[in-house]
């Protein structure tokens, strides 16, 4: 049993990608090889997507208040349903490098929110991306939030010449 348990931890991990070193002081940025990511500047935070059911907020650099949360601090993700509800927080983000070649693509994920809700955010670079964009994919599995943000400047290292 114990030989399982060690396997699927390992499965478990590689399927993840390389696990990032995040910021202790900036919830935004993440090194892994002496390569930084700084999501800070890939969009103008907080920003608003309609999910299948539900509309999300997400501001992972400067954490809002979800007012159905009891605990309502550091919140990245918060759920507008028939009460706020935290789907995660900002201060205990684990980021994984996925692939950066043909293009960056790392995920974030944010736990810990209400209820033991957490979300995957996936950052995915576009180079031919004219705007950015932020979506809400759905809930899989249950109270698992799994959102994308795509596009040309998303804070991955070497950005092109006209990101800010």
């Amino acid at each position: 049993m114990m030989m399982r348990s060690a396997v699927l931890l390992l499965v478990c991990a590689s399927a993840a990608g390389m696990q990032l070193k995040v910021d202790p002081t900036n919830s935004c940025k993440a090194t892994g090889n002496g390569t930084m990511f700084d999501i800070s500047k890939a969009m103008k935070y907080p920003v608003v997507a309609n999910g299948p059911k539900y509309q999300y907020t997400f501001s992972p650099c400067d954490p809002i208040p979800c007012s159905g949360d009891p605990n309502n601090k550091e919140i990245a993700i918060c759920q507008a349903a028939d009460f706020p509800r935290s789907c995660g927080n900002a201060d205990q983000a684990l980021w994984f490098l996925i692939d950066y070649y043909p293009s960056w693509t790392w995920k974030v994920l944010y736990p810990n929110g209400m209820n033991w809700r957490a979300s995957w955010v996936t950052f995915r670079v576009n180079e031919t991306a004219e705007r950015t964009e932020f979506k809400a994919l759905g809930e899989e599995p249950y109270e698992i939030y799994n959102f994308e943000v795509t596009g040309r400047c998303l804070g991955q290292p070497n950005p092109p010449a006209d990101c800010h």
